[in-house]
């Protein structure tokens, strides 16, 4: 069985950080049209096509809501996470406890974006991550007040990612990536904390990264780094400084 999840944004129902509506999900008939699917039928469609994700296989899909262009619609970001085919890959290799320590990681977790106008749906992008952690998309204001970029925080055992996509055209473009945090459980940790500031070479934010402290977590089970959310403490002590180049659709610092 196939989970599906909506989260609407603020501008759709207030508390966009409400836990999302589990429903399920069933297979098209092959015989209907693109005209006659409601958007969840597409969507499922869409993921299995483009991911060749057989019948027997169990994964599950993400559905967020977000303005992400200059149009008027809202535009969707689908993340889908594919543990189930990780842990089976392991096991038809022959190497379940080498994958295992490394967390299982390859391309197991993917995203798609779809124009809300078109319904046009882009290949899928994929994040190499721990499939133990599904993706963690979030949206704010950074290139332009028009409308939202897209934030995907990915984990790879004991660390966390967060990679930055501006949609252009349409197709999320990796403008920015930055560590969120390092060594959790361990003596040896790092942490940092992004804050925006007006643009220095453009109306696109400068992103500044700050250090912070990451919480000593004392880790007994393996499986536990993938569901903490440990708590980080920004310090004053500024890392980097990004601005964005327009030209290059990219932030950069100086050296």
């Amino acid at each position: 069985m196939k989970y599906v999840y909506f989260i609407l944004t603020a501008l759709l129902i207030a508390g966009c950080n409400d836990s999302p509506e589990e429903t399920g999900s069933d297979k098209t008939n092959g015989e209907d049209s693109v005209a006659e699917m409601t958007t969840d039928e597409l969507i499922v469609r869409k993921i299995e096509s483009a991911l060749s994700i057989p019948a027997t296989e169990n994964y599950t899909y993400k559905v967020y809501r977000e303005h992400l262009n200059g149009d008027d619609s809202l535009d969707y970001i689908i993340s889908v996470n594919r543990l189930e085919k990780a842990l089976n890959d392991a096991i038809e290799s022959g190497q379940v406890a080498k994958r295992a320590e490394i967390g299982y990681m390859g391309n197991f977790n993917y995203f798609f974006y779809m124009d809300g106008s078109s319904k046009a749906m882009t290949t899928p992008i994929p994040v190499p991550s721990s499939p133990h952690a599904e993706l963690r998309v979030t949206f704010d204001n950074i290139v332009t007040e028009g409308y939202k970029d897209v934030m995907v925080d990915f984990r790879i055992r004991n660390s966390c990612f967060r990679r930055f996509y501006t949609v252009v055209g349409e197709t999320p473009r990796q403008d920015f990536e930055m560590k969120i945090y390092d060594g959790l459980g361990t003596d040896d940790r790092e942490a940092y904390v992004m804050e925006y500031e007006p643009g220095t070479y453009s109306l696109a934010k400068d992103i500044l990264i700050y250090k912070a402290n990451l919480e000593a977590i004392e880790i007994t089970d393996p499986m536990e780094v993938y569901s903490l959310d440990p708590e980080i403490t920004k310090t004053d002590v500024l890392d980097r400084r990004w601005f964005f180049n327009g030209h290059e659709t990219k932030y950069f610092t100086e050296k």
